[in-house]
């Protein structure tokens, strides 16, 4: 709606956690360096606590994409469904077309096995990646994610990366089930932007939609992170907020006090 009055080829804030959209912080590229390491050393699970909002699905989503044998890239984002659930979801996604997505835990188990296997042999590796793993039931962590843990360290042919993502509460969760904790061996918080990169964050964002003038003051940015807490999910909701009233009331730049306006009604939903 607002494009062509700023001038943009497109709308610059997205709120999707698209790989293309991924901007590496600091303490991104610190977790993508962490993610790696234990990816392809085969160390065991990943654990990347951080506030919503603060990148974790963009992060492994990109990660994912700049590696193409990290395949099937299995994405679960239904955390509270009972464990049985979980496991025949993930059944089916590593599983060739026209495997029974039904029976008896102990054959979806095996079924699980054996396509891990496959998966190796034809040279690929396998990321499964729990979303708000938090908000996993008990069961889920003893019946889902502990048999996996078991069954890539129990057979050398399968070639498996787990990864739970989640609110800081995750860690103190995790530590309640010591096979799991146990065997942790990369933990990487996600942190929102510094000020410096919050304004590089919004510059390049609107640079990638064809901005080539001053949209948002200096004095702005420097809001933006105030009232953000360097947030990238809040950072985009009010971006993207205040290039329509900015449209609406026909403003030629964003100001400090837009941004203060904006916030009062947006942040309070977003919390």
């Amino acid at each position: 709606m607002y494009e062509s009055y700023w001038k943009l080829n497109g709308r610059p804030f997205s709120q999707t956690a698209e790989p293309a959209y991924f901007y590496r912080s600091q303490s991104c590229q610190t977790a993508l360096l962490r993610i790696r390491y234990a990816v392809e050393n085969l160390c065991g699970p990943v654990l990347v606590p951080g506030l919503s909002g603060n990148g974790k699905s963009c992060l492994v989503r990109y990660f994912a994409s700049e590696f193409p044998k990290l395949r099937p890239f299995v994405h679960l984002v239904f955390p509270t469904l009972a464990a049985d659930e979980q496991l025949r979801m993930i059944q089916a996604e590593l599983c060739e077309e026209g495997v029974p997505n039904s029976g008896p835990i102990d054959t979806v188990l095996r079924d699980i096995r054996s396509a891990l296997r496959r998966h190796a042999a034809q040279g690929r590796r396998p990321l499964l990646f729990f979303d708000d793993a938090q908000l996993m039931t008990d069961d889920g962590f003893q019946q889902v994610i502990q048999p996996l843990l078991s069954l890539a360290e129990a057979d050398a042919n399968i070639q498996l990366t787990v990864l739970l993502a989640g609110q800081p509460s995750l860690t103190a969760r995790i530590r309640r089930f010591g096979q799991i904790s146990e065997r942790i061996t990369v933990t990487t918080p996600l942190n929102g932007f510094t000020a410096a990169e919050t304004a590089e964050y919004v510059r390049i964002c609107l640079h990638q939609a064809g901005c080539t003038h001053t949209i948002f003051t200096a004095d702005a940015l420097s809001r933006l992170f105030d009232v953000s807490s360097g947030n990238p999910r809040r950072i985009n909701r009010l971006c993207d907020m205040a290039l329509l009233v900015g449209f609406a009331e026909q403003k030629t730049t964003i100001s400090a006090e837009d941004i203060d306006s904006i916030a009062g009604e947006l942040l309070p939903a977003a919390a």
